[in-house]
């Protein structure tokens, strides 16, 4: 495998604007790792099509990421144009043993273009958004119970046409459900079963335009869902003044329905502008909740609070800085760690969240 640093000068092409390396924030990184064969090491790299964030271009590599089963990671690459299994290994907390990834499977037929990736909570199906395709929308896939090995032969849930661009993509916490966004004009959140049947339960049309619905992700209680809106990116500079909006509504589970917005944030603030995957971290009864937000524009995670009580939304600080176009984000089960995948540099990152904010039995408290 490669362990290769994922800020090792000169592994990422000039072409590619990248920070000079992870900062500080709430989160510690454990493991940075650049991706095996990376398309940025691929001497066609000048065939493929840059994207302009925040005056700085970019290629879209390692996009999305999901935990699973503890400590395993499925990560898809869109230029890369694979899904990769790996296991993650914390280490000791001596010198011995450091964190590490084991790479278990690799699967490229039943792609095209993925975005975005989530495995149910119940560890037996995972799902792939694809973004520039006219053929594959959204896919699911099942997981061998003992290999862990997804499935190509996977079942097209949504099939992509020309003008439509499949983004993010979660499982709700009982499995039963799965919710995916579509960026194209005008966009929208769509809400489907995945049990015996595959209906769709919901549909919000988005009524933010220019902004798009890029992520959509459940609380683990299930009790409410936060959506991720900013605008498109594009091959040149944008015209379009900065925003971005971040909405938490609440989520019936029994039925599958997005309901009303409980707290939004919008405007044009670092925080809000750029943003891509977010996720909730686990929590306890009774604390806040805690949303991360991958945001590629101002190289960070940023993590918001929600208080269900008093209906309000705040930003609350940067989780990890310094990462070069952060797209994906994830947190595993027992609240430890967090999974970034960042486009500048083709790196899946883990980040360790800080002692204080992780409570007995690994669960993160407010």
């Amino acid at each position: 495998m490669n362990e290769r640093a994922a800020f090792d000068p000169g592994s990422v092409p000039p072409c590619v604007a990248s920070p000079p390396g992870p900062g500080s924030g709430v989160a510690r990184l454990v493991l940075s790792h650049v991706s095996e064969r990376s398309v940025l090491h691929n001497p066609n790299l000048a065939g493929l099509q840059p994207f302009t964030v925040a005056g700085r271009k970019r290629l879209a590599t390692c996009s999305g990421v999901a935990w699973f089963r503890g400590h395993h990671l499925a990560v898809v690459n869109l230029y890369g144009g694979h899904l990769r299994v790996y296991r993650f290994h914390p280490g000791s907390d001596g010198p011995a043993t450091g964190p590490r990834l084991e790479l278990l499977h690799e699967m490229t037929d039943g792609l095209a273009y993925p975005e975005d990736v989530a495995v149910s909570p119940d560890g037996t199906l995972l799902a792939v958004t694809h973004s520039m395709s006219d053929d594959l929308g959204v896919s699911l896939h099942p997981i061998d119970a003992v290999s862990l090995a997804p499935g190509p032969a996977g079942e097209t849930l949504r099939r992509g046409v020309r003008g439509s661009a499949f983004h993010g993509v979660s499982f709700s916490p009982d499995s039963r459900h799965l919710a995916f966004t579509e960026i194209g004009a005008p966009g929208y959140v769509e809400v489907v079963t995945v049990g015996t049947t595959r209906e769709r339960t919901c549909l919000l049309e988005n009524r933010h335009a220019p902004l798009k619905p890029k992520s959509v992700a459940f609380s683990r209680d299930g009790r409410f869902a936060v959506i991720a809106l900013a605008l498109n990116v594009a091959p040149g500079p944008g015209a379009a003044a900065p925003d971005g909006l971040l909405s938490v509504h609440r989520f019936d589970a029994a039925s599958g329905v997005i309901g009303e917005v409980v707290a939004e944030m919008r405007g044009p603030d670092t925080a809000l502008v750029n943003m891509e995957i977010c996720t909730f971290l686990p929590n306890i009864s009774g604390a806040p909740y805690r949303v991360l937000v991958a945001n590629q524009g101002a190289d960070m995670v940023t993590e918001f609070t929600f208080d269900p009580g008093a209906r309000a939304l705040a930003f609350t600080g940067i989780f990890a800085a310094g990462l070069s176009f952060p797209h994906g984000v994830d947190a595993c089960a027992d609240g430890r760690f967090v999974a970034v995948t960042t486009y500048g540099d083709d790196t899946l990152h883990v980040a360790r969240v800080s002692p204080g904010r992780v409570a007995a039995g690994g669960r993160p408290t407010a």
